[in-house]
């Protein structure tokens, strides 16, 4: 029996963090320039956050396509941004400038966020949070963000007013 107990604790301890369910609007971000802020910035607006790193090669297959969506997306009620796992912020600066990206960008930590806090397990992975802070959705694996079928199941608001895939 206590065998048993302790083979069930030492599982346990083995499993990946547990997603959330909703983001504490309090939860702070350290830009690649150093400055913090938090999830608070973005309070009542759909959020779309994508952990990558600049040696990962889904990461950067994707990333263009991160940079339309944010572009295409109604600035008041929506936005992209990224979490980079890179240790060297100097390197996913560099990269972010010469892939020109220009949706906010933050470093994992100091505290790391990416898999205490959010759950990330692979890369890249996208979190979208509703308005609310709520998860809506976690994608794991590159994406291609030009898809508009997948911008209606997420239901992110597009510059017109409108969410994609609303009637035109």
């Amino acid at each position: 029996m206590l065998l048993a107990a302790l083979a069930a604790v030492a599982l346990a301890a083995c499993e990946p963090p547990q997603p959330p369910v909703a983001l504490s609007p309090d939860l702070a971000l350290v830009g690649l320039d150093g400055s913090t802020t938090t999830l608070d910035r973005w309070r009542g607006r759909w959020l779309v956050i994508n952990v990558w790193a600049s040696w990962c090669e889904p990461c950067r297959r994707e990333m263009d396509g991160l940079q339309r969506l944010s572009d295409r997306l109604d600035p008041a009620r929506a936005a992209v941004i990224g979490l980079t796992v890179d240790d060297d912020r100097q390197l996913a600066r560099e990269y972010l400038r010469r892939a020109g990206v220009r949706f906010a960008n933050f470093a994992d930590g100091p505290p790391p966020v990416a898999r205490p806090v959010l759950g990330v397990t692979a890369l890249p992975e996208t979190i979208v949070l509703g308005p609310d802070g709520r998860v809506r959705a976690r994608i794991v694996g590159a994406r291609d963000w030009d898809d508009a079928a997948l911008i209606a199941r997420l239901g992110l608001p597009l510059g017109d007013g409108r969410a994609e895939g609303a009637t035109r």
